[in-house]
């Protein structure tokens, strides 16, 4: 027999079998048991990830928005009525809000998640930045704690963790 492009299993892996009587009886425990002797299969446990074991899952920060959108903020999030990234804001991704007041700035708020910790930044907006009743600094973060309302000129946002 040709074995070119088979695998060949190495001796002794696979059990032989006996010479087969014309007529097959039904098969019972103890003949399955020793054509086919049980056998162990390898345990093995899946390798760590490349960064080791999986981290333990933290909290997700999120923003709820008028109308019931939420936008979980799994990075740096620019806040505006049609934001543009700029210097100010790196790799950011622009978020564009429905502002019926039109209160809010084309680009208004930069808002950052650094561990637990959530910050927001008043881009030198025309209506500014209030957390939690506090107006923050123009260009200084400013900490948001959990459940905080964000006003974006009239617009009210809340920053919560999930």
């Amino acid at each position: 027999m040709d074995d070119r492009g088979f695998i060949v299993p190495p001796p002794g892996l696979i059990p032989s079998r006996p010479s087969q009587p014309t007529h097959t009886p039904a098969p019972s425990a103890e003949r399955i048991e020793a054509v086919a002797p049980g056998r162990a299969l390898p345990a093995f446990s899946p390798p760590p990830g490349p960064n080791g074991p999986a981290a333990p899952v933290r909290p997700v920060w999120r923003l709820l928005l008028p109308g019931g959108r939420v936008v979980p903020l799994t990075r740096a999030v620019l806040l505006g009525r049609n934001p543009s990234r700029g210097a100010h804001a790196g790799d950011a991704e622009p978020i564009a809000l429905d502002d019926p007041t039109s209160t809010v700035s084309k680009t208004h708020a930069l808002l950052v998640v650094d561990g637990d910790t959530l910050t927001v930044t008043d881009l030198y907006s025309t209506n500014g930045v209030v957390v939690d009743g506090t107006r923050a600094e123009p260009g200084e973060p400013a900490a948001v704690p959990d459940g905080a309302e964000l006003l974006l000129g009239d617009l009210s946002i809340r920053a919560e963790r999930s």
